[in-house]
């Protein structure tokens, strides 16, 4: 004999139906915050323009933060890549006549030197004798290496003769050699007095040349 009451077993089924739907609808909410948070949370797609997001969120890349970074200095020390870079003009020749240049001069190293004044070549002809080595301002300039003359004592005097009888004949005598030449060096300025030269001592090629561009500017 069965005493269940059928009424109240159908309560009971109805109760569970009721808390099965309840916990269904639970869940779907849960599911629905859940993809919304991984949308809000998803990067941009690439083909997404950045521009129209706020600028908190735009993405500024590692090259224009170098490029900022070098154009802060730059305007901090007032230049610039292409400053830095810019080529040195030359300078012109300075004020001055031409100044005249033995052929026999050629291989001189000062010429690589003479750089502010103006120069040209000349060489002797069947009828004109070319006794100078350079020629500035009616200034006949005879030039010689300490080195050159322990080798020829005699060629100075010989390149003097003839320009003896001008006046303000200069001699560059070069001191090339490092030896101990305090004797050589008194030989020379002697030959010079007594042939009417006035000699000017360089110790290198390029101040040889500074003074043949101040005499033909002085």
């Amino acid at each position: 004999m069965n005493n269940t009451n059928p009424t109240s077993f159908k309560s009971i089924l109805a109760g569970v139906k009721r808390l099965r739907n309840q916990a269904g609808e639970g869940d779907s909410d849960t599911s629905t915050n859940a993809v919304k948070s991984r949308q809000q949370k998803a990067p941009l797609s690439h083909g997404q323009d950045s521009s129209r997001l706020p600028s908190s969120t735009k993405v500024t890349n590692t090259f224009n933060q170098q490029r900022f970074v070098r154009d802060t200095d730059s305007r901090a020390t007032g230049s610039t890549t292409q400053n830095k870079f810019q080529p040195t003009v030359a300078k012109g020749p300075s004020l001055g006549k031409t100044v005249l240049v033995n052929t026999t001069q050629k291989e001189n190293p000062l010429l690589a030197d003479l750089k502010n004044t103006a120069w040209r070549y000349i060489s002797s002809t069947a009828t004109r004798k070319i006794y100078y080595d350079y020629f500035i301002k009616n200034r006949s300039v005879l030039f010689l290496t300490l080195s050159y003359h322990k080798l020829y004592p005699d060629y100075l005097e010989r390149r003097m003769l003839p320009l003896k009888v001008n006046e303000n004949n200069i001699l560059i005598f070069v001191k090339d050699d490092d030896s101990h030449s305090e004797e050589t060096l008194t030989e020379i300025t002697k030959i010079a007095m007594f042939n009417g030269f006035t000699l000017l001592l360089a110790f290198n090629f390029e101040q040889a040349a500074k003074y043949i561009e101040y005499l033909n500017t002085a």
